[in-house]
């Protein structure tokens, strides 16, 4: 799994700001935010309590592209985890974390379908940058 590493990041803005921004923006990298999970709140809802400081949220993004699909339908294992960001403040700061799949890790898993290993890791890529555009 060569080059596939945790992405962090920190924002000087609120996790709250960070997430309305990163929404603002992910068109402009041909996404959109599908589903932000409030943390707190699920694990409350399952009776979980949690610390009074605690504010994590996870944002899964979506890109659609159902042609790809068509093509093999065994892709769908393989897009939905790395389009999810976390986002949590610790101390006062927004961190941002992404794992992105690298495209030698998309080709161990799916290697008869080499094309889209390549558009994968671009399309983490991306991701990447629509993070940092968002901070």
């Amino acid at each position: 799994m060569e080059n596939t590493y945790l992405f962090r990041a920190k924002s000087s803005k609120s996790v709250q700001d960070f997430i309305e921004s990163l929404k603002e923006n992910a068109s402009k990298f041909d996404y959109y935010v599908r589903y932000v999970f409030n943390k707190r709140q699920e694990y409350e809802q399952r009776g979980i309590s949690v610390e009074d400081h605690f504010n994590a949220y996870q944002v899964m993004l979506c890109s659609f592209n159902y042609k790809g699909l068509q093509k093999n339908i065994e892709r769908l294992a393989v897009l939905l985890l790395p389009k999810q960001v976390v986002v949590y403040e610790r101390d006062g700061v927004t961190n941002i974390l992404y794992l992105p799949f690298s495209e030698e890790f998309i080709r161990e898993v799916l290697p008869e379908d080499e094309q889209f290993a390549v558009n994968q890791s671009k399309a983490c890529r991306r991701i990447i940058k629509l993070i940092e555009a968002s901070k």
